[in-house]
């Protein structure tokens, strides 16, 4: 449901714009995760270009309105054999959702995972997150493990 936005890599001109909105969408504060704007601009940065990383942006009147960063894994995890594509960090913003953006963006991904010739993406989602758990079920995507914690 394309409702006039095109997905498109991202350039070196979007590393600002894309760690703006990835601050805005997916803020890791308290959550141990790295984070703040010089993490996510060199992040960023060091993976455009990059052949084991993608970073695809999806615009809308001249607007990113959402993104997506992926990244190859050669190490396998306690239930992935390696090489798999680690899907690190998406995000649409709030007054584009609804119009399809997160499911494009994850389609294309698909696609760059199958012309590197792996099989699986892998991905971490928080309990809270029930938009997301609808999206990712929505596509394919199963849960493998879960993760918990205690603070003390």
């Amino acid at each position: 449901m394309n409702t006039g936005f095109r997905i498109r890599p991202a350039v070196e001109s979007d590393i600002e714009t894309i760690t703006s909105l990835c601050l805005e969408v997916a803020p890791f504060e308290g959550t141990g995760e790295p984070g703040g704007v010089e993490f996510y601009n060199k992040l960023f940065a060091e993976s455009i270009p990059n052949d084991e990383r993608l970073i695809l942006v999806a615009e809308s009147d001249s607007v990113i309105a959402g993104f997506v960063y992926v990244e190859v894994q050669h190490t396998p995890d306690d239930c992935t054999p390696a090489p798999y594509v680690s899907l690190d960090m998406v995000g649409v913003r709030q007054s584009h959702r609804g119009q399809g953006i997160a499911s494009a963006l994850m389609t294309q991904v698909e696609s760059w995972t199958h012309e590197k010739g792996m099989k699986v993406i892998q991905l971490a989602v928080a309990e809270s997150n029930l938009s997301a758990f609808k999206l990712y079920e929505g596509l394919g995507y199963r849960t493998v493990m879960r993760k918990m914690q205690k603070e003390l």
